[in-house]
């Protein structure tokens, strides 16, 4: 009988200790990652001035496929899908949620095009996750996932440890067979035999548990990585499609337009004249755009690597008076002696693409200068700054970079909303200028914007006459 009952509670131990060691390693469910991400989409939107910038920035940062804003008629006010902006929520357990102010989620077809960044990436009928959630007394907070990614999301709970459950029911089981040995020691040895090499089987299945743990661990972070390197480069073609759309076509079209009516109408002579000229700036404009992809291409492909040597700064100063228009760039140069670190003809190109890149966005006039000093206070600044340095500026009377837009100037294809151009000539600029072991700074505001480059100085002595 008491063998029986030992048995009876070391088979209890053992089943106790498998469940423990299953529920140490179970995932946990969305139900947290839906609160935190709620609370993030709310505080992103609540604290921005525009609610069309706060849903994107919310996106970006939770990495969703959509977050949208509802009013309190269940109607999308603002989201990052433009084809849901001013529809109605039409699952009925969505609408309760957001009527009632409560945290609801539902796996269940969309009723219209999930876009993003213009591109349809989930048709009407895909099967996403919809999170509700509530946001202020009249609004709600829509989310949607996409359900693989979201199960990609989950974590394991944090594991009890095995060794010591293990351990427990090994002393368990070890005083339950010596109760059974005063009933008979030959059948408690032989039961303690068995029990021993259970542990072991036990033992090492729970090695080979937690190295699978650590595989399926690592895999989950190379797959993580190899999405987002997947979004990145979805974003980057997006944008450089719109880019390649709006620069390229009308250009395009002008020269195609002119070719027809030069060969289809006999034109008097002024007209084709100016037609001619048009046609030819608008063939230079679509020179001028391949070029500057071409040579981006050739940047990221290959790196871009300069001879520095030591130069004068006055025949520094005087490949930067020849480099400009005088009849539009009033260059004004300190008269400084010594010696700079550099390519001359690089430095060249990254002042001219400033000038032309003022002159685009509505500067009348440019001054380029050289000091010794700092003549700015940075907003932003790529590059290392030189520990000593000869500062080259260019500074116009345009009207200023948006602040808004004024962190990503630099970046490829990055351009305000309304401007012109493929957004490439500023991320060359500043390519450069980091091969040059140079930094490039920006202090704008609606009087005017002043670039200013640091290029490193070999030998600086005191002040001379300025050149002209």
């Amino acid at each position: 009988m008491l063998s029986a009952i030992c048995a009876a509670l070391t088979a209890i131990a053992v089943i106790g200790a498998v469940i423990v060691q299953r529920e140490s390693t179970r995932l946990t469910g969305e139900g947290a990652i839906f609160l935190a991400d709620s609370g993030v989409a709310r505080d992103i939107v609540s604290t921005s001035e525009d609610i069309d910038l706060g849903v994107r920035r919310a996106r970006n940062q939770l990495r969703v496929e959509a977050v949208s804003v509802l009013d309190r008629n269940d109607v999308v006010a603002a989201s990052t899908s433009a084809p849901l902006v001013g529809g109605s929520v039409h699952e009925p357990l969505i609408a309760m949620g957001a009527a009632e102010g409560r945290l609801m989620a539902l796996a269940t077809a969309i009723d219209s095009d999930l876009e993003l960044d213009g591109v349809v990436s989930w048709p009407s009928g895909s099967v996403l996750y919809q999170v509700v959630a509530p946001f202020g007394p009249e609004r709600s907070i829509l989310l949607h996932y996409d359900v693989a990614q979201l199960l990609g999301r989950r974590t394991p709970a944090p594991s009890a440890g095995s060794t010591p459950i293990q351990l427990l029911g090994l002393a368990a089981i070890f005083a339950f067979l010596a109760g059974a040995v005063l009933v008979g020691h030959a059948r408690a040895a032989q039961r303690h035999r068995n029990i021993s090499r259970e542990s072991e089987i036990h033992r090492a299945n729970s090695i080979e548990l937690s190295r699978a743990n650590a595989s399926l661990e690592e895999a989950r972070h190379q797959a993580e990585e190899a999405l987002a390197l997947a979004e990145e480069k979805i974003r980057i073609r997006s944008e450089f499609v719109l880019m390649i759309n709006h620069e390229l076509r009308t250009p395009l079209t002008s020269v195609v337009t002119g070719a027809e009516l030069l060969r289809s109408r006999d034109l008097a002579e002024p007209d084709k004249t100016a037609l001619l000229d048009a046609m030819v700036a608008d063939g230079s404009r679509l020179q001028e755009i391949i070029d500057q992809i071409l040579a981006v291409a050739r940047i990221e492909n290959r790196g871009l690597s300069y001879e520095l040597t030591d130069v004068p700064v006055a025949e520094m100063t005087q490949a930067l008076c020849l480099a400009q228009p005088a009849a539009r760039v009033d260059i004004e140069l300190d008269g400084v002696a010594g010696t700079v670190s550099t390519d001359v003809g690089a430095l060249c190109l990254v002042v001219g693409s400033l000038v032309d890149n003022a002159f685009t966005h509505g500067a009348t006039s440019v001054a380029v200068g050289c000091t010794l000093v700092p003549q700015v206070d940075a907003q932003i600044e790529v590059g290392d700054r030189p520990a000593k340095a000869i500062y080259v500026t260019v500074s116009d009377d345009g009207p200023g970079i948006d602040h808004e837009f004024l962190p990503r100037i630099f970046e490829k294809f990055e351009k305000s909303s309304f401007s012109s151009g493929t957004g490439l000539g500023l991320y060359m600029a500043r390519m450069i200028v980091e091969a040059l072991e140079g930094s490039l700074a920006v202090a704008t505001s609606p009087e005017g914007t002043t670039f200013q480059i640091s290029i490193p100085a070999s030998v600086i002595r005191e002040r001379v006459e300025a050149m002209r």
